[in-house]
C-alpha cells in the first residue's frame, strides 16, 4: 500500500512536494536516486516502486524498461499501490513484457482495490483511480467518473490532477475543447507550484491557446520550470 514519502532529503523549494511528483514531473535529484535505491535494496517497497519509475522514464537513471519491470514487480509481489497500477501499464502497452492485457486487468483490479481504500487519505489514488476510468484501465471507461475523481484530487491538493484536467481541455480529449478554461486550471496549478503546469500555461502563452500570444510570459513560465528541474522545460527553453 501507499507510503507517502515527503522527502527528508528534498531540497527546500521542493519541500512541500512529494517523491511520487518529482518522478512524475523528471526533477529528482541524483542523491534522492542513490537514497531510493539503497531503500529499494534493502526491500523498501515503495522505493522500489520509484525507482521503477525512475528507470521506466529515463529520470536520474537510463532509461531500460526490463530494470522498471523488475522493480514494479518487487514492489507488486507486496501489493504497493502504484507499483500494481504501472506494472499492469505496462502490460497492457507491453512496455518491458510480452502484451498481455489479461494479466493487465488482474493487476489493475488489485490496484483498483487499494485505490478505494486510501481514497480519502491520499490525494493521489482519486487521481490514480480517474486514470483508471478514463482510459478502461481494470473497469469499463467512465469520463464523467474520472472528472469527479480528478475533481476530488484536486480538492485534496493534488495539482497533478488540475493539469491533467487542463490538458484534457485543452485538447478536447475526454472533454469538450475549453482552451480559457484550460489556462485557469493550469495557472491554479502553476500557483501551486506545480512544473508541469507552469510548462504547459507556458505553452499556451507561447502559441496563444485561451489567452493572448505573450512569448515573453512563455519563456518565463519555461524558466520557472526548468528551474525545478524539468527536462521537458529545460528543452522548450532551447526552441
Amino acid at each position: 500500500m501507499t507510503i507517502c514519502m515527503t522527502l527528508a532529503f528534498a531540497t527546500a523549494a521542493m519541500a512541500q512536494f512529494t517523491m511520487e511528483d518529482s518522478v512524475t514531473w523528471g526533477n529528482i535529484t541524483p542523491a534522492q536516486v542513490e537514497t531510493l535505491q539503497a531503500m529499494a535494496n534493502r526491500g523498501h517497497t515503495t522505493a522500489q516502486y520509484y525507482v521503477g519509475r525512475c528507470y521506466a522514464n529515463g529520470y536520474g537513471l537510463p532509461k531500460d524498461k526490463y530494470k522498471a519491470i523488475e522493480y514494479y514487480g518487487k514492489a507488486a509481489e507486496k501489493d504497493q499501490t502504484e507499483a500494481l497500477y504501472y506494472l499492469g501499464f505496462s502490460y497492457y502497452y507491453g512496455l518491458g513484457v510480452s502484451k498481455n492485457i489479461e494479466k493487465a486487468d488482474e493487476l489493475f483490479e488489485k490496484a483498483i482495490k487499494w485505490l478505494n481504500e486510501e481514497i480519502d487519505t491520499n490525494s493521489y489514488a482519486p487521481y490514480y483511480l480517474a486514470l483508471c476510468y478514463s482510459y478502461g484501465f481494470g473497469v469499463l471507461p467512465d469520463h464523467e467518473k474520472s472528472m469527479s475523481l480528478f475533481e476530488k484530487a484536486a480538492e485534496m491538493g493534488n495539482s497533478q490532477a488540475l493539469v491533467h484536467m487542463a490538458t484534457d481541455y485543452l485538447q478536447g480529449t475526454w472533454l469538450s475543447p475549453d482552451p480559457k478554461k484550460a489556462v485557469e486550471l493550469y495557472q491554479k496549478a502553476a500557483d501551486m507550484g506545480n512544473p508541469m503546469a507552469q510548462l504547459g500555461l507556458g505553452y499556451c502563452y507561447l502559441d496563444g491557446d485561451g489567452v493572448a500570444v505573450d512569448k515573453k510570459k512563455a519563456y518565463q513560465l519555461f524558466q520557472m520550470a526548468a528551474d525545478q528541474g524539468v527536462p521537458a522545460a529545460q528543452k522548450a527553453l532551447k526552441q
